[in-house]
């Protein structure tokens, strides 16, 4: 009997390494970390997104540096969940953008770091899924993506 992938003309989408699963869960996981973390940090110091939205030109400047932090923790939670999920679909540009934000988040670490304000668990984390994604499997999976491309 022949291919049914043939007759129809779909592209059989390659299987997913375990490695790459357990590296999208464990970035996911992060991702809703700084989700969290920004919503408390936000919650903590009294903003309300809906009630403060048209207040933001009478916000004082230390209200206004906590309120930063929070919108950088939830656009870096955010972009680490889309990114964990196109690992998932063993998208081409996957990779660079998870190592990429891991960078990232181990930068703001070492700022934070430097501000006597260490999270030694985020940078941990960080570290650990850099050493994650540079697995030979983790980037074989997305040099085979690519080179069917």
């Amino acid at each position: 009997m022949s291919n049914p992938h043939k007759i129809t003309g779909e592209k059989k989408r390659p299987a997913l390494p375990r490695s790459v699963l357990i590296l999208a869960v464990i970035q996911t996981l992060q991702g809703l970390g700084l989700l969290g973390a920004g919503l408390y940090q936000g919650r903590r110091a009294g903003w309300d997104v809906w009630t403060r939205f048209a207040e933001w030109q009478y916000i004082p400047l230390p209200l206004f540096e906590s309120l930063s932090n929070v919108l950088v923790l939830l656009v870096l939670g955010s972009a680490m969940i889309l990114v964990s999920l196109a690992l998932v679909r063993l998208a081409s540009w996957a990779w660079l953008f998870s190592m990429t934000l891991q960078g990232l988040g181990l930068f703001i670490g070492l700022v934070n770091y430097l501000r006597n304000r260490p999270n030694y668990v985020g940078m941990a984390m960080g570290i650990f899924l850099v050493f994650y994604l540079n697995l030979d499997e983790v980037q074989a999976a997305f040099r085979r993506k690519r080179d069917r491309v």
